[in-house]
């Protein structure tokens, strides 16, 4: 097993279709020079960071489950998904209690504004996590990254994030904590599972 890490993530440019995906406005049917976006993204700025942990643990395949170090798992979607990975990178990204500002300021302007701010802490922790696999890739070159799997996904039950928060001390690193419900707060946060699959030697 591997130490923590943590991480600044700053996720770059808005995708601007994205966040309209988000919002359920694609830019096909909804124009965005009608829609308050500008105004909104000015409000986030470009140097938004997000904030990430993540640790290395190795994966042992059982006959029905997959321990993966932390805890034993019995999803079948989780073992198609890491299918010859040996070890497993294990993550938590939040954009934090500072976007859930921005978002009650944004609802205080108009439902409207609210609703897009939703959209880009939406897009914006998905593009964190998307730097986050590219800086875990270059830090771990002899392996190939699977494509990241969360709590929710497939048959891998919600009730997993107990697990996840005490092997990353989620709640002491990044602030985050989880309701009755297994859902994380702050809200615009994500936690996930990357097989890792040894590249072979040329």
């Amino acid at each position: 097993m591997m130490d923590l890490h943590l991480e600044a993530l700053y996720p770059g440019r808005f995708d601007r279709s994205e966040i309209l995906r988000y919002a359920m406005m694609p830019a096909s049917q909804t124009p965005p020079e009608t829609l308050p976006l500008e105004e909104c993204l000015a409000m986030v700025g470009s140097g938004f960071a997000c904030h990430a942990v993540w640790r290395v643990f190795p994966v042992r395949r059982e006959e029905d489950a997959l321990d993966l170090t932390f805890t034993r798992v019995a999803s079948v979607s989780l073992r198609r998904w890491m299918e010859g990975s040996e070890s497993a990178a294990l993550f938590a990204v939040t954009a934090g209690v500072e976007m859930e500002r921005l978002i009650l300021r944004a609802k205080a302007v108009s439902p409207l504004h609210g609703l897009l701010m939703h959209a880009i802490g939406a897009e914006r922790v998905e593009a964190a996590c998307d730097e986050l696999c590219s800086r875990i890739a270059a830090r771990m070159p002899e392996y190939d990254l699977c494509p990241r799997f969360s709590p929710g996904y497939g048959d891998l039950p919600l009730a997993i994030q107990q697990e996840i928060f005490r092997a990353l001390d989620c709640q002491r690193l990044l602030g985050l904590t989880l309701t009755r419900e297994m859902l994380m707060q702050p809200g615009k946060s994500v936690t996930g599972i990357i097989g890792l699959r040894r590249r072979e030697k040329p």
